[in-house]
């Protein structure tokens, strides 16, 4: 009984062979890639993961379409290797149009929405584009945070949201890339936070991609370190979709730390560093703070006599309750009309960070 179980073990474990034999030949004929040449140190499961990182790195850039999988690879299950893929995605912009993989014991195929000539052409693009940006607007001596303000101001400048994702919910696969944003002048959420991460790659500025949720939709922003502390910043919250099709530049979601942005932003706290930093929020670092209605009231006053026409100031723990920012405004306005006459004030709230924009147009 017993030979007889070890021969029935040694045919089926033949087939086996057979079939993986087969395979070799037939995807080799086709001259796919193989991952053969990974040396796996066998005592480090670091080491490992890092050479498949930098493997799979290599094969997404170059836009390969079929990986045929050896040694250790053979065993990976099919979850790990797609998170791998998916983390190697969001670590590197200039991977553009990857959109999946399917694993099959032995082999990996990648899918594109583009092919191999346009990713080569779009790489190229981009690192030329960076290197322009380097050159022109980042100046020697500059610090990390005036480096990120550079970076987000230029973004959004240069860019504007696809809202073809508003109205009939598709965009072009050049949305979600680095190049879409940095050469079109156009993308989401996923595509500003690529052309982000890029361009603070290219000067030194340590910072990753998160991936969550914004109101209830799915969403993408930035994580960046600053002084040894982590600060988010979102430029796609920062370049809103305006009904008069006119360009805003806001600094609303520039360097909040996880408590601040945990008003409008979700995601997985335990997948990513900790953002406890202060002192590089925008409002802060500039002295656009205000405390309460006593410290706005004489922001606005001061302007108004200096004949100064914009107020951009973060009130803190805003409420309407607490603050009527009209019957404010408009008192100050009435008691000082006869040194500084007005035609008219507009004025913005965002309610839910406190942030009041004021303009004052001055009579002639």
């Amino acid at each position: 009984m017993l030979k007889r179980f070890v021969k029935i073990f040694i045919i089926e474990f033949l087939i086996v062979l057979l079939i993986l034999l087969y395979l070799f030949s037939k995807y080799n004929k086709y001259n796919i890639p193989i991952l053969n040449n990974l040396i796996i140190n066998e005592n480090s499961e670091l080491n490992e993961n890092q050479e498949i990182y930098t493997a799979f790195e290599k094969k997404l850039l170059e836009g390969e379409e079929e990986i045929q999988l050896r040694n250790k690879l053979l065993f990976k299950d099919s979850s790990e290797i797609f998170n791998i893929l998916e983390e190697i995605s969001n670590d590197n912009p200039e991977i553009m149009y990857y959109k999946g993989a399917e694993h099959r014991f032995g082999s990996l195929r990648l899918m594109y929405s583009r092919g191999k000539e346009e990713i080569k052409d779009h790489i190229e693009e981009i690192r030329k584009i960076r290197n322009n940006f380097i050159s022109n607007y980042i100046l020697p001596g500059m610090s990390d945070y005036e480096k990120a303000l550079t970076i987000h101001d230029y973004i959004i400048t240069n860019s504007r949201y696809d809202n073809r994702l508003l109205t009939t919910g598709t965009v072009p696969p050049e949305s979600y890339t680095s190049y879409g944003i940095l050469s079109l002048g156009v993308g989401v959420c996923e595509g500003y936070a690529k052309a982000m991460k890029y361009l603070l790659d290219g000067v030194g500025v340590k910072s990753t991609i998160v991936v969550g949720e914004s109101k209830g939709q799915s969403h993408a922003w930035n994580l960046v370190e600053i002084e040894g502390e982590y600060y988010h910043i979102d430029s796609t919250w920062d370049d809103p979709v305006t009904k008069d099709g006119s360009d805003v530049l806001r600094y609303n979601f520039l360097n909040l730390n996880d408590s601040e942005i945990s008003r409008t932003h979700n995601w997985k706290k335990e997948n990513y560093p900790e953002a406890k930093g202060e002192k590089f929020n925008y409002f802060k670092y500039n002295n656009l703070v205000v405390k309460d209605e006593e410290e706005l009231a004489e922001k606005i006053k001061s302007i108004l006599l200096r004949g100064e026409s914009y107020l951009l100031v973060k009130i803190i723990d805003y409420s309407s309750d607490k603050i009527s920012i009209n019957k404010l405004v408009e008192k100050i306005v009435y008691d000082n009309y006869k040194s500084r006459p007005l035609d008219r004030y507009t004025y913005s709230i965002d309610e839910e960070y406190g942030i009041m924009e004021l303009q004052f147009d001055y009579k002639k």
